[in-house]
Formats: structure tokens, sequence, C-alpha cells
């Protein structure tokens, strides 16, 4: 139970940065950002490397935000007393700096997914075809997760139960806030 109390704590703020992201779209903020693609309009063999939706504001915004939300966590949680339950792991780093690594592992994480996709065509918001299909959506649904864990390797070492737990609640609330997108309008797909 422990394990999966941390893998909740660690993914809130995600989500949470997640929604803040799509409110971020919604409301038309920071659009010069959200011009800039991540990948700066490079390309490999005449493809782009990630594509249009990997954007300068989704990476700011998902980076920042992280960072906002687990020093809101943190405050919360030693107002009300989680500390001891819940926060050792964390208390490795100021909760800005384990949220940025957080933010930042997670958009770090969905990029060399995109960058296969393009390379196969696949266009950037589109589903892949036939057999690709189930091991390119279960793909998008952990990637995030193995950019945090590689971005926090250096100050965190989860249990094997807490990393089986991220991965365990990842490929459930991942699709629920895609489907939060879908009916905003801001996902064509879920799936």
């Amino acid at each position: 139970m422990r394990a999966i109390s941390i893998a909740l704590w660690v993914i809130a703020p995600v989500v949470l940065s997640g929604l803040t992201h799509v409110a971020v779209i919604k409301l038309g903020l920071f659009r010069k950002l959200a011009s800039v693609p991540l990948d700066f309009g490079a390309t490999s063999g005449g493809k782009r490397l990630f594509g249009e939706n990997k954007t300068l504001r989704g990476a700011v915004v998902m980076i920042a935000a992280t960072a906002l939300w687990v020093l809101l966590q943190t405050r919360l949680s030693a107002f009300l007393g989680w500390r001891d339950e819940l926060s050792p792991p964390f208390e490795c780093l100021h909760p800005i700096a384990w949220g940025a690594l957080v933010g930042a592992g997670y958009v770090a994480g969905e990029l060399p997914n995109s960058f296969v996709k393009r390379r196969l065509g696949i266009a950037a918001g589109a589903a892949a075809r036939g057999s690709l299909r189930v091991v390119f959506w279960t793909i998008d649904q952990v990637d995030s997760v193995v950019g945090v864990m590689v971005f926090l390797a250096a100050v965190w070492h989860p249990s094997m139960a807490t990393v089986a737990a991220l991965f365990g609640v990842t490929l459930l609330v991942h699709p629920i806030v895609a489907l939060v997108m879908y009916f905003l309008g801001l996902k064509s797909r879920v799936g």
C-alpha cells in the first residue's frame, strides 16, 4: 500500500500540471511559446524530429507547473502532518528542484517515442495502424514515467514495488487525462 501511496504522491503534481497545461491551451496563454516547436523545425531524413505537438510552451508549462505543484504539495503535506508518511524520498532536494526534475523528465520521456513515430510516418497526434497501434498506445502511456525515473535516478532510488506502482497508476491515470482533453476538444482521439 505504501508503494501505491508514493506513486500517487509522485504522479499527482504531474497530473495537476497536465491539467494546468490544458487550461493554458484552452485560454490561449503563451501563444508565442506555443508557436515554437521543441525540435525548432529540425528534420532527419526529411521528417520533423518530434512534430508540431511538442512545443516550447508545453515544456515550459509542464516544468514550471510541476515545480509549483510539488511546492504546494510539500507545504500541504507539512500542514496536514503527512510529512513522515510520504515525504522522506522527496526531502533530498528542494521541492521546486524536485518538481522541475519531474516535469523535465515527463517532457523528455515523450520525445524518443515522438521521434520514432515521425520516422515511421505516424503524424503528430495520430494513432499507429495495425499491430503497432497497441505497442505505441502502451508506450504513449508510460514513456513519461520512464523519463521521470531517468531524471530522478541521481537523487531517488525507489523500491521495485514503487516502480511497479508508478507504472500501474500511470496506466490508469494517463488515459483518464487523455479522455478529459478529448472532451475539452484538445485531443482528436483518446487512444
